[in-house]
């Protein structure tokens, strides 16, 4: 298989997409930011580094 064309255009490839059912513009609506409380435990434990020696 190789590739024979390269479509760029961005009006082009949404077309295409659309066509095919497959658009799925972005959505332009977020929920609210989750309260930390609900966060999971792990995401609030702290970072830590331990250097490591070279092997040789």
């Amino acid at each position: 298989m190789r590739v024979i064309a390269l479509i760029e255009d961005p009006g082009v490839v949404r077309r295409i997409l659309e066509h095919l059912g497959l658009w799925a513009p972005l959505a332009t609506e977020r929920s609210p930011p989750l309260r930390p409380a609900s966060w999971p435990r792990h995401v609030s434990l702290p970072l830590t580094y331990h250097p490591v020696t070279d092997i040789a």
